[in-house]
C-alpha cells in the first residue's frame, strides 16, 4: 500500500478511478450497493499510511460509521499495518458525539462519526460524507466539512445515491456540472456496475458472462415496484415524487385491477361490463380526450363512463405512427356513437388541422384545446382534484401509471409553475393529456336547451 494503485486487483474499474481521484473536491452520484463504501475504505487507510494524516467520516446513522471503522480494520490488517480501535465520546456544545476511532502506529487517525456538523469544528484532514442525501442537515454538514478539509490541502468526498430533486446534494452536482462548483463528479449506475463486472464479483465467475448479467438485472427489476424508485435507487435519476403533480398514492388510490378498456372504437359501444368483476356502467354517456402525437410522441384516445358521480375509463387507445387521415377516420367512427356526448382534441401544432376538421363536422359536441402554459394548468387541475377525491377509476398497468406520475411542476424564473415531462420511450406523458383531455370534455360539457313547453296564446 505504498502507492494509491497497490492491491486494486480487489476492484472494479469505477472502484478504481474513485480511489485515484486526485481533485480536491469529488462528488459521486451512484447507484445503492456496489461497493462504494468499501473502494472508499481502502483508500482511507491507503492515504493515512502514506501521507500520516487524519481522516473524518460522517454517515447518516452510527451503524454505517462503525462498518466503515470495521472495513477500515480489515484493509489495514490485509496490508500488516497496526491499528488500534477505540469508541470515544465527547461533549461538542452541550450534545454528547459518539465516534469510532482507528489509530495507527504512525499517528494517523480515521474518525468515524453521525452526521452531527459540529463533528468536524476544530478538525484538520480527509472530510468523507457517505449516503450525504440522507443527512439531515447536509449544507450545514458541507459548511463545516469544507474548511476541516480544503483550508490544509486536504481533500473533500462526498458520495450518495439521490433522495429527491430538491435534495442539497443533487444542488451540489447540478453546481458542479454548470461549473459553478470546482469538484469532480463520478457517475455509476447499476447498468455500469453490471457492464464493469459486478455480477461475475457477487456469483464468484472468472470471466464476463453475459447471460448471468442479464438475468440478475432482470431479477433485480421485477422486484423494484416502480419506475421512479428504480431510477432513483439504481439510475441515478433523483425522484420526482415530490414534484410531480400525480403521486404514486394518489394514482393507485383511483386504479383498478379489473378494468380492461375496449381494445377498438367499434368494441366501444357495445362493451360488456363484468359486475361480477365490481366494474359498474355499461351504456352511460362518455366523454373523450385525444392526445395528437405523429412521430415523436403516440397520439392517445381515452374515454370515459360517467357512472354516478365516478368516470371509469372505457377506452385507453395509445397511437403509434399513424396517419392523420386514418386518426381522422378512427374519431369519427367514435363520435357517430350518440353515447358520446363531446371529445376535446389537442390542437397544438400537428394536432390543429385534425381538431378544427372534427369541430366543423360535430359542433359543440367537438372541441379544440390548445396547449398553452394556462390551458395545461385549466386543464391538470380538476383532474388532480379528480384524484384526490377518488373520483376516477384507471386501468392498473404500469405504463398508466408512470404516464400519469410523468408532469411534473417546474418553477419558472419567472416564479411561475409550469406543468413539464421528460420524453422517454413510453412517450410524453400521452396518456396524462389523454385522460386531462377527457376529463375537461365532462367537466364543461354544455347540456343542451330544454325544449320550450308549449302555451296556448293569451285569449285563445
Amino acid at each position: 500500500m505504498n502507492t494509491p494503485t497497490a492491491s486494486l486487483d480487489y476492484f472494479l474499474p469505477y472502484q478504481v478511478r474513485w480511489i485515484n481521484e486526485r481533485s480536491p473536491v469529488s462528488i459521486g452520484e451512484k447507484s445503492r450497493r456496489i461497493g462504494w463504501t468499501y473502494a472508499s475504505s481502502y483508500r482511507a487507510v491507503d492515504r493515512r499510511v502514506r501521507l500520516g494524516t487524519n481522516l473524518y467520516f460522517s454517515s447518516a446513522d452510527l451503524t454505517t460509521a462503525r462498518e466503515f471503522i470495521d472495513y477500515c480494520r480489515k484493509w489495514a490488517e490485509l496490508a500488516n499495518f497496526a491499528a488500534r480501535h477505540t469508541v470515544e465520546e465527547n461533549v461538542i456544545e452541550d450534545e454528547k458525539v459518539t465516534s469510532f476511532v482507528l489509530t495507527f502506529t504512525n499517528g494517523a487517525k480515521i474518525v468515524a462519526g453521525s452526521s452531527n456538523p459540529k463533528f468536524f469544528r476544530g478538525k484538520g484532514g480527509d472530510a468523507d460524507g457517505d449516503e450525504f442525501a440522507f443527512h439531515g442537515r447536509p449544507r450545514d454538514l458541507v459548511k463545516a466539512m469544507q474548511p476541516a478539509a480544503l483550508f490544509a490541502g486536504h481533500q473533500l468526498r462526498l458520495w450518495s445515491t439521490h433522495n429527491g430533486e430538491g435534495n442539497y446534494f443533487n444542488q451540489l452536482l447540478r453546481q458542479a456540472r454548470a461549473g459553478e462548483l470546482s469538484a469532480a463528479v463520478h457517475r455509476v449506475t447499476v447498468l455500469d456496475a453490471v457492464e464493469q463486472g459486478i455480477v461475475e464479483k457477487l456469483l464468484g465467475l472468472k470471466q464476463p458472462d453475459e447471460k448471468a448479467r442479464q438475468e440478475w438485472l432482470d431479477t433485480l427489476r421485477s422486484t423494484v415496484p416502480d419506475e421512479d424508485l428504480w431510477n432513483e435507487e439504481y439510475m441515478c435519476q433523483p425522484s420526482s415524487e415530490q414534484s410531480s403533480l400525480l403521486s404514486y398514492d394518489l394514482i393507485r388510490g383511483c386504479e383498478c385491477a379489473n378494468l380492461r378498456p375496449a381494445p377498438t372504437v367499434e368494441a366501444l359501444a357495445g362493451a360488456a361490463v363484468d359486475a361480477r368483476a365490481g366494474v359498474p356502467g355499461g351504456g352511460g354517456l362518455l366523454y373523450a380526450g385525444y392526445d395528437v402525437g405523429r412521430k415523436h410522441d403516440r397520439s392517445v384516445l381515452w374515454v370515459n363512463e360517467k357512472v354516478g358521480d365516478v368516470y371509469w375509463t372505457r377506452m385507453m387507445l395509445v397511437i403509434a405512427n399513424e396517419s392523420y387521415t386514418a386518426q381522422e377516420q378512427r374519431l369519427n367512427l367514435l363520435m357517430q356513437n350518440r353515447l358520446v356526448r363531446r371529445v376535446c382534441v389537442d390542437a397544438t401544432g400537428i394536432g390543429a388541422m385534425l381538431a378544427e376538421r372534427l369541430a366543423q363536422r360535430w359542433g359543440h359536441r367537438a372541441e379544440a384545446v390548445t396547449f398553452t402554459a394556462a390551458a395545461k394548468s385549466e386543464l391538470a387541475k380538476p383532474l388532480l382534484r379528480l384524484f384526490q377525491d377518488k373520483l376516477l377509476r384507471v386501468p392498473a398497468e404500469p405504463d398508466v401509471r408512470e404516464d400519469l406520475h410523468a408532469v411534473r411542476k417546474v418553477i419558472t424564473a419567472a416564479n411561475n409553475i409550469r406543468l413539464d415531462a421528460d420524453r422517454d420511450d413510453r412517450g410524453h406523458a400521452d396518456r396524462f393529456w389523454g385522460l386531462a383531455l377527457a376529463s375537461h370534455a365532462a367537466d364543461n360539457f354544455k347540456k343542451p336547451l330544454p325544449r320550450s313547453i308549449a302555451r296556448k296564446p293569451i285569449g285563445w
